[in-house]
């Protein structure tokens, strides 16, 4: 192996000694400070603000457009669809009535929750 003099480095003394430039040198600075520094606290309101501006493109329910059922179903099914629907009300009205008259003490949501699930389990 050749002894390298440190005053005559030559034109060949870059691929021994790595000369780092002011650019580099400041680049790394800023990258172990922004490691370090602490993170800035962001509210609740301003990520909902920011989500809000960037999902600006999302339809509002508002405005969603009617289906025209006629299109799909005929005038035999819209019946049938019409009498099942019928069923399910009386059902799920005679379940809450019965929940009710049982457990006095229960709000009619809770009523309500006891009878889908008596309806769940049924149908």
């Amino acid at each position: 192996m050749t002894n390298i003099n440190p005053i005559n480095l030559g034109v060949g003394a870059n691929q021994y000694f790595k000369q780092d430039s002011k650019e580099e040198l400041a680049k790394e600075a800023s990258k172990k400070n922004e490691k370090e520094a602490p993170k800035k606290e962001i509210s609740s309101n301003e990520i909902l603000g920011y989500l809000a501006a960037v999902n600006a493109d999302i339809v509002p329910a508002k405005a969603q457009k009617t289906v025209d059922v006629s299109k799909y179903v005929n005038e035999e099914q819209t019946a049938r669809i019409a009498d099942f629907m019928a069923a399910f009300e009386a059902d799920f009205d005679e379940a809450s009535a019965i929940a009710l008259e049982e457990f006095p003490d229960i709000t009619p949501e809770t009523a309500s929750n006891i009878a889908l699930a008596y309806i769940n389990s049924t149908y």
